[in-house]
């Protein structure tokens, strides 16, 4: 179950810096503002993260009794939890973003370029969240090849775009693919979870 998950974490952050390369290649103005945002964001994922962890443990005895329902409400109140605390965060820094993106630059270019992006930030780091619970959702039913397979096309596909579509569109167009990306991990990850999970309550169907 180790592999898989690692390998996960792997291909996202390679990508992340294939996204970097091209965000560079735009100008140093779009690399600084892409390694804040994407900073910014990093810190709101860690509530996503801190939360998906908390449920694995919550899920045990669901497991251990085969509670298909039990599981999946665990899962819904963990994605409820992390939204909720991600559009906290999110909010915060709309309301703060002047004094939060002076910490990080006194460049006002560099500050333009992150207001404009402002949106599409809270929104990555609002689908990264609830992919993330997701994803710990499988890693409780120890079944994390699903997740493997879903960031490999997901952020596979990223990885090819990625250059195209900042020479075309500059930092928007960049975020907006790692949106969509996002997006569809969502999809594939709460698709994933559901069917592996209805799949313990059926023991023809535990050795598919």
């Amino acid at each position: 179950m180790g592999v898989p998950l690692a390998a996960t974490v792997l291909i996202k952050f390679a990508v992340l810096g294939v996204l970097a390369i091209a965000a560079a290649a735009v100008g140093t103005v779009s690399a600084a503002a892409h390694s804040i945002a994407v900073s910014l964001a990093g810190l709101m994922f860690t509530a996503a993260v801190a939360i998906g962890q908390a449920i694995i443990p919550l899920m045990a005895p669901y497991l251990k009794a085969k509670d298909v329902r039990g599981l999946r409400a665990a899962v819904r109140a963990g994605v409820m939890t992390a939204l909720v605390a991600v559009v906290l965060l999110g909010v915060a820094l709309a309301m703060l973003r002047v004094p939060v993106l002076s910490f990080f630059t006194h460049d006002p270019d560099v500050r333009h370029q992150l207001l404009i992006l402002l949106p599409l930030l809270l929104l990555v780091a609002v689908t990264d969240a609830l992919q993330a619970v997701c994803g710990f959702g499988l890693v409780a039913i120890r079944n994390t090849v699903p997740s493997l397979f879903a960031f490999a096309a997901c952020y596979g596909l990223l990885a090819l775009a990625a250059a195209p579509l900042s020479a075309l569109g500059g930092l928007t167009a960049l975020w907006l693919a790692l949106l969509t990306a996002n997006t569809l991990l969502v999809v594939a990850q709460a698709g994933f979870f559901f069917q592996r999970s209805g799949s313990l309550a059926d023991p023809l169907s535990r050795s598919v």
